[in-house]
């Protein structure tokens, strides 16, 4: 069978404050019982063999530097020893470290993560944890993949959150996710607004 590849973002493993910022199924400040939760989500969906792309924010916010970055260096260690899956990947949040902390913890580590075609067709997918107003192919039918805004933001032409808060606390099949975006045509270029910024005046002699 061919490998499934997921996507997701925001998990927030360990963040105490995500339980009620995101309004999470989970008692207020068991942050041990949230972990395990989006854990198990993870886990039910996707295979050992399949392929997962988070799209950032893997934990929530934590000190990175020093004796408090081992400490969370090997939490995140111990997170991602717990997700069956084999490759993962990560497109770096606002929440991530720097690469030099993160990269031995998953397969591929990106800012922006760019790529053709997908088991149902040929349109490029655009993966950033930010959700962008363009992107690469954006007149020709690429779509853009986000995270960031746990579902609180209108997405703009073939663009979707595929935060865990969007999907019922879990991964999203890539097919599953495409399928719904492409049924919106791209946007032509003759919808382009006027120019709003002014031109930069010549410099003067």
């Amino acid at each position: 069978m061919a490998k499934r590849i997921w996507v997701t973002a925001d998990t927030h493993f360990g963040h105490h404050n995500a339980i009620s910022l995101f309004a999470r199924p989970i008692a207020a400040g068991d942050v041990d019982a949230m972990d395990t939760f989006l854990l198990d989500q993870i886990n039910s969906r996707v295979a050992r063999s399949d392929r997962l792309i988070h799209l950032g924010d893997f934990t929530g916010p934590r000190e990175w530097k020093g004796d408090e970055g081992d400490l969370s260096r090997r939490y995140a260690s111990t997170l991602r020893a717990r997700i069956a899956c084999k490759r993962v990947e990560l497109v770096r949040g606002n929440h991530d470290p720097a690469l030099k902390h993160i990269r031995e913890l998953f397969d591929d580590v990106h800012d922006i993560l760019s790529f053709r075609g997908w088991t149902g067709g040929d349109e490029r997918i655009v993966c950033c944890h930010y959700p962008l107003r363009t992107w690469q192919g954006i007149f020709d039918g690429a779509v853009h993949l986000y995270g960031h805004t746990h579902g609180t933001f209108d997405a703009l032409g073939r663009s979707c959150d595929v935060g865990v808060d969007c999907w019922q606390y879990g991964p999203v099949l890539l097919d599953e996710v495409i399928e719904k975006v492409i049924a919106h045509a791209p946007p032509g270029r003759s919808e382009l607004l006027p120019r709003r910024q002014p031109m930069c005046a010549p410099a003067q002699k």
